[in-house]
Protein backbone atom coordinates (compact mmCIF):
# COMPACT_ATOMS: atom_id res chain seq x y z
CA UNK A 1 0.00 0.00 0.00
CA UNK A 2 1.50 2.95 -0.90
CA UNK A 3 -0.66 5.74 0.99
CA UNK A 4 -3.64 5.81 2.91
CA UNK A 5 -6.19 6.37 -0.39
CA UNK A 6 -4.97 3.04 -1.83
CA UNK A 7 -7.63 1.85 0.47
CA UNK A 8 -11.12 0.78 -0.59
CA UNK A 9 -13.99 0.35 1.86
CA UNK A 10 -16.32 -1.74 0.78
CA UNK A 11 -20.02 -0.86 2.66
CA UNK A 12 -21.67 -4.51 1.59
CA UNK A 13 -21.00 -7.84 -0.07
CA UNK A 14 -21.15 -7.17 -4.08
CA UNK A 15 -23.74 -9.89 -5.04
CA UNK A 16 -26.20 -12.70 -3.29
CA UNK A 17 -25.67 -15.97 -4.50
CA UNK A 18 -29.41 -18.06 -5.00
CA UNK A 19 -29.04 -22.05 -5.68
CA UNK A 20 -29.54 -24.72 -4.57
CA UNK A 21 -27.54 -27.72 -3.03
CA UNK A 22 -27.47 -30.58 -0.46
CA UNK A 23 -25.99 -30.93 2.39
CA UNK A 24 -25.97 -34.66 2.20
CA UNK A 25 -27.51 -37.33 3.98
CA UNK A 26 -25.40 -37.31 7.04
CA UNK A 27 -25.88 -33.69 7.56
CA UNK A 28 -29.63 -33.99 7.23
CA UNK A 29 -29.58 -36.43 10.22
CA UNK A 30 -27.30 -34.00 12.11
CA UNK A 31 -29.73 -31.03 11.28
CA UNK A 32 -32.87 -33.27 11.72
CA UNK A 33 -31.59 -34.66 15.72
CA UNK A 34 -30.97 -31.45 16.99
CA UNK A 35 -35.22 -31.22 17.14
CA UNK A 36 -34.45 -34.09 19.46
CA UNK A 37 -31.80 -31.86 21.31
CA UNK A 38 -29.24 -34.23 20.18
CA UNK A 39 -25.67 -33.66 18.68
CA UNK A 40 -24.48 -36.26 16.44
CA UNK A 41 -21.27 -36.82 15.20
CA UNK A 42 -19.34 -38.81 12.79
CA UNK A 43 -16.61 -41.11 13.99
CA UNK A 44 -14.48 -42.41 11.02
CA UNK A 45 -14.08 -45.74 10.73
CA UNK A 46 -10.72 -46.07 8.93
CA UNK A 47 -8.68 -43.87 12.00
CA UNK A 48 -10.74 -42.62 14.47
CA UNK A 49 -11.12 -39.09 13.95
CA UNK A 50 -14.61 -37.62 14.91
CA UNK A 51 -15.90 -34.79 13.04
CA UNK A 52 -18.84 -32.47 14.03
CA UNK A 53 -20.90 -31.64 12.72
CA UNK A 54 -20.83 -35.23 10.39
CA UNK A 55 -19.44 -35.80 7.11
CA UNK A 56 -19.49 -38.57 4.70
CA UNK A 57 -15.69 -38.80 3.61
CA UNK A 58 -13.05 -38.55 6.20
CA UNK A 59 -10.11 -35.55 5.41
CA UNK A 60 -7.88 -37.54 7.35
CA UNK A 61 -7.53 -40.97 5.99
CA UNK A 62 -10.18 -40.44 2.94
CA UNK A 63 -12.29 -43.19 4.22
CA UNK A 64 -16.23 -43.47 3.43
CA UNK A 65 -18.49 -42.70 6.80
CA UNK A 66 -21.43 -43.94 7.11
CA UNK A 67 -25.00 -43.80 9.39
CA UNK A 68 -23.88 -46.79 11.44
CA UNK A 69 -20.64 -44.31 12.25
CA UNK A 70 -22.49 -41.64 13.68
CA UNK A 71 -22.49 -41.29 17.28
CA UNK A 72 -23.97 -38.86 19.74
CA UNK A 73 -22.60 -36.22 21.99
CA UNK A 74 -23.51 -35.28 25.26
CA UNK A 75 -23.01 -31.38 24.54
CA UNK A 76 -20.48 -30.43 26.90
CA UNK A 77 -16.78 -29.15 25.53
CA UNK A 78 -13.94 -27.16 26.17
CA UNK A 79 -13.48 -23.66 24.34
CA UNK A 80 -10.10 -24.17 22.63
CA UNK A 81 -10.47 -19.84 21.41
CA UNK A 82 -12.88 -17.15 20.82
CA UNK A 83 -13.37 -13.78 19.12
CA UNK A 84 -15.49 -11.33 19.63
CA UNK A 85 -17.77 -10.67 16.52
CA UNK A 86 -19.25 -6.64 15.93
CA UNK A 87 -21.18 -7.09 12.83
CA UNK A 88 -23.11 -9.96 11.35
CA UNK A 89 -24.90 -11.26 7.54
CA UNK A 90 -28.00 -9.94 7.25
CA UNK A 91 -29.52 -12.52 4.64
CA UNK A 92 -29.15 -10.75 1.63
CA UNK A 93 -25.45 -10.78 1.71
CA UNK A 94 -24.81 -7.33 3.59
CA UNK A 95 -22.85 -7.08 6.95
CA UNK A 96 -25.04 -5.42 9.79
CA UNK A 97 -23.74 -4.04 12.95
CA UNK A 98 -24.73 -5.89 16.05
CA UNK A 99 -26.38 -3.69 18.62
CA UNK A 100 -23.77 -5.27 21.45
CA UNK A 101 -20.42 -7.45 20.39
CA UNK A 102 -21.14 -11.40 20.66
CA UNK A 103 -18.58 -13.85 21.66
CA UNK A 104 -18.50 -16.94 19.14
CA UNK A 105 -16.24 -19.69 20.56
CA UNK A 106 -14.26 -22.76 19.05
CA UNK A 107 -15.54 -25.55 20.89
CA UNK A 108 -14.01 -29.16 20.82
CA UNK A 109 -17.07 -31.22 22.13
CA UNK A 110 -16.42 -34.28 24.50
CA UNK A 111 -15.63 -37.60 22.01
CA UNK A 112 -15.21 -34.87 18.89
CA UNK A 113 -11.74 -33.91 17.38
CA UNK A 114 -13.15 -31.08 15.26
CA UNK A 115 -14.35 -28.14 16.45
CA UNK A 116 -17.28 -25.91 15.93
CA UNK A 117 -18.07 -22.45 15.91
CA UNK A 118 -20.58 -21.11 18.12
CA UNK A 119 -21.82 -17.75 20.25
CA UNK A 120 -20.99 -18.17 24.00
CA UNK A 121 -23.41 -16.60 26.87
CA UNK A 122 -23.47 -16.24 30.31
CA UNK A 123 -19.78 -15.17 30.94
CA UNK A 124 -18.27 -11.71 31.01
CA UNK A 125 -15.26 -11.12 28.06
CA UNK A 126 -13.08 -10.88 30.58
CA UNK A 127 -13.73 -14.09 32.02
CA UNK A 128 -13.01 -15.76 29.38
CA UNK A 129 -10.42 -18.23 28.71
CA UNK A 130 -9.39 -21.14 26.43
CA UNK A 131 -9.55 -24.56 28.26
CA UNK A 132 -13.25 -23.16 29.76
CA UNK A 133 -15.69 -26.20 30.36
CA UNK A 134 -18.90 -24.87 28.64
CA UNK A 135 -22.39 -26.81 27.35
CA UNK A 136 -25.29 -26.60 24.49
CA UNK A 137 -28.29 -24.51 25.57
CA UNK A 138 -31.24 -25.39 23.43
CA UNK A 139 -33.82 -22.98 22.41
CA UNK A 140 -37.11 -23.38 23.75
CA UNK A 141 -38.58 -24.86 20.95
CA UNK A 142 -36.55 -27.19 18.92
CA UNK A 143 -37.46 -27.43 15.14
CA UNK A 144 -34.50 -29.90 13.38
CA UNK A 145 -32.90 -26.30 12.19
CA UNK A 146 -29.13 -24.77 12.76
CA UNK A 147 -30.70 -22.65 15.17
CA UNK A 148 -31.91 -25.19 17.31
CA UNK A 149 -28.11 -24.54 19.28
CA UNK A 150 -28.86 -21.24 20.82
CA UNK A 151 -25.41 -20.80 22.40
CA UNK A 152 -22.63 -22.81 24.80
CA UNK A 153 -22.47 -21.17 28.03
CA UNK A 154 -19.81 -22.45 31.19
CA UNK A 155 -20.63 -25.87 32.84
Amino acid sequence: MKSKSDIVEVQSLPFVANFSWSTGFLMQKFIQELANRRILAAKCPGCGYTYVPPRSRCGKCYAKIEEKNLINLSGKGTLVSYTKAHVKLDGQGNLQDLEKPQIIGAIKLEKADSTIFMPLEGIKPRDITEGLKVKVQWREVTKGELSDIRCFTPA
